[in-house]
């Protein structure tokens, strides 16, 4: 708790992200709430026997046209609940205008390609929500799924629901099912590494291979196929660390190789801290070459240096490190100093963040 203004005052600290929102309180070590960043809405008329003080009667006596409102579906009982004619809205990915070019929407989109489309001994996977399905029978694996849709509810579902839907479930489903080859793609290490058992809302079950550790890949290289066909393709992990240490001051970049942090949920695909520090590792002096970084006039003292990643082993506490970062330092007994009130704000504008946040 810290005094402002007289009161005390326990900060709140909130984590936007373009999947979820997490909130909660300084000092914690989770956030209290974790909901959906997108939400539900629906345009609805109002009624004739419905009083609208809007506008004023038109001109000559003609009535004003029927008024509209949007109803805001938010939180956990949001998108997740089916409603008739319901839309999803995505606020952060539209705000910050990410496409599908985006690295996580890229491996998500690949997943989904994998899911859907036949696959050796198997036929593409339906991504029916479970709210779309009245009953289903147990089947055994890889057998067809044999299910009863819901006739009433598929009218009413939209495009950006059924989309939305997709996209969560292709995310647990990578969650729980793919990972990463620790020392780089390789057909017999990807067999030998067994199978994972995932069942979908349909019933439809399957053990999954080879196949689910690709997505992973995706994060670390990029086929030449994929390349040719998309030439701002994001950059892979490996090489947006290089950029960072590429723009930092030279004395720094020792350090920073030291001191990699892996956070959020994607660092959570099994072999992700391997593989990242064996791609680091092997690189190592490639990143440090006269070639990337000319200001640099000897390497000798980086040819003995190793990659050092700290990766928390509780699943928790890396899904929600970013979260967790904010929770310290806003619990700090100095951190009251950088705060800004809203009159501060209304004075100053957006310099007042420059001037007491240095």
């Amino acid at each position: 708790m810290v005094n402002y203004g007289g009161d005390e005052v326990s900060a709140l600290v909130i984590d936007i992200g373009t999947s979820s929102l997490r909130a909660g309180y300084a000092g914690d070590d989770t956030p209290k709430a974790v909901i959906p960043t997108c939400y539900g809405f629906k345009s609805e008329s109002i009624g004739e026997g419905d009083v609208s003080m809007a506008e004023p009667e038109e001109e000559g006596g003609a009535s004003a046209k029927p008024e509209k409102k949007v109803k805001l579906y938010i939180g956990q009982s949001g998108p997740s609940v089916w409603r008739d004619g319901m839309q999803i809205a995505h606020p952060v990915q539209n705000s910050l205008s990410l496409s599908h070019s985006a690295l996580p929407m890229l491996v998500q989109a690949h997943a989904k390609h994998l899911l859907t489309s036949p696959y050796h001994n198997r036929a593409g996977i339906q991504l029916l929500p479970h709210q779309l399905i009245a009953n289903k029978q147990t089947v055994d694996t890889s057998v067809p799924p044999r299910f009863t849709l819901r006739d009433e509810r598929v009218p009413g579902t939209t495009e950006t629901w059924r989309a939305w839907y997709e996209a969560k479930e292709t995310e647990e489903w990578i969650q729980s099912v793919a990972g990463v080859i620790d020392q780089g793609w390789n057909e017999q290490a990807a067999a030998q590494r067994g199978v994972r058992h995932y069942e979908f809302p349909t019933g439809y079950n399957f053990y999954f291979g080879a196949e689910r550790l690709q997505v992973g890949e995706q994060y670390f290289t990029h086929s030449p196929q994929l390349v040719a066909s998309n030439p701002n393709l994001p950059k892979t992990i490996p090489a947006l660390i290089s950029s960072a240490l590429s723009a930092c001051d030279p004395d720094l970049r020792q350090v920073l190789l030291g001191n990699i942090v892996l956070t959020g949920g994607g660092s959570l695909l099994s072999g992700f801290a391997d593989r990242l520090s064996v791609e680091l590792q092997r690189n190592v002096n490639h990143v440090y070459s006269p070639t990337l970084f000319p200001d640099n006039a000897n390497f000798s003292h980086f040819s003995k240096y190793q990659v050092k990643i700290h990766a928390p082993g509780n699943p928790t506490e890396r899904r929600f490190g970013g979260w967790l970062g904010g929770s310290i330092l806003a619990s700090l007994g100095t951190f009251h100093q950088l705060w800004i009130s809203k009159e501060e704000w209304q004075e100053h504008g957006k310099a007042i963040v420059g001037q007491r946040c240095k």
